[in-house]
């Protein structure tokens, strides 16, 4: 709740259904404006698979000119099952979700020995979740696939 005072409000079920279309409207716009060997970068404050993975699933069946690329530096876990993505698609997203770090208290003993992944998992339990996707746009939007 410190670092989203407005959780707090009462948010009704219609307003949080509302995020997932409005999102999809701005990919468009995003989709459209960007030059071929254009990155863009979708990137979410929330951990619903709704607004994340089915987003990216949404991205690129609707626009076959996109495609899913690896991101550097990796420090977020895979991307999470049940929006129809194959694994190596997963692999290439990141998500970072706090309830995924066991809570604990470290002492400045057990920090010294930490490796770079204990210590951003250590990072990653004190945020507010969020997710990345980076995709290339390999042709034009309006290009037909040569494939199909």
């Amino acid at each position: 709740m410190g670092q989203r005072p407005n959780m707090a409000c009462t948010w009704t079920l219609k307003e949080v259904m509302s995020y997932q279309p409005l999102q999809r409207k701005f990919f468009s716009v995003a989709a459209q404006l960007l030059k071929p060997g254009g990155m863009l970068i979708y990137s979410t404050c929330t951990i619903t698979l709704a607004e994340n993975e089915e987003q990216v699933a949404w991205a690129l069946s609707t626009f076959p000119c996109l495609q899913l690329q690896p991101q550097e530096p990796r420090i977020g876990e895979e991307g999470m099952m049940g929006a129809g993505l194959s694994l190596e698609q997963l692999r290439q997203l990141q998500r970072f979700d706090p309830s995924a770090v066991p809570l604990q208290d470290p002492d400045q003993d057990a920090l010294r020995d930490a490796t770079a992944e204990d210590m951003i998992r250590l990072a990653n339990k004190d945020c507010i979740g969020f997710f990345i996707a980076k995709f290339l746009k390999w042709k034009s939007t309006s290009e037909k696939d040569p494939q199909k």
